[in-house]
């Protein structure tokens, strides 16, 4: 079963996209900001992380950076989902994907789809 880390402070949010993801057949685990998702990720790498831009302490972008330096999490793909304006081709080598806060239902679990697949 794809595993997923749901990053995002959050709780109704994380709540949401919980829901969505296990109603389709996806383990999700859920950190509460980028500190809980580094300790998530020691305990238990997952198969994908979605994780928010704008959060209190490291931000997404900052979270981003730490699991790409870790050769054990380097092969993880990472979706930024995020209201804030990104340039998508400036994160690259940081996100595998960018998906727009709000995100329609269907954009969202097709991009987790594809790259759960290795795509």
């Amino acid at each position: 079963m794809t595993r997923i880390l749901l990053v995002d402070d959050e709780p109704d949010l994380l709540e949401a996209w919980s829901f969505a993801l296990e109603h389709v057949g996806y383990e999700v685990e859920r950190a509460n900001g980028a500190q809980e998702a580094l300790l998530a990720m020691q305990r238990r790498p997952p198969n994908l992380v979605i994780t928010d831009l704008m959060m209190p302490g490291m931000n997404g972008e900052e979270l981003s950076r730490a699991l790409r330096q870790n050769p054990e999490w380097t092969h993880i793909p990472i979706v930024l989902h995020t209201s804030a304006h990104v340039d998508a081709s400036a994160g690259t080598a940081l996100w595998n994907a960018v998906l727009r806060k709000p995100a329609r239902m269907d954009d969202f679990l097709a991009t987790v789809a594809r790259l759960s697949e290795g795509g």
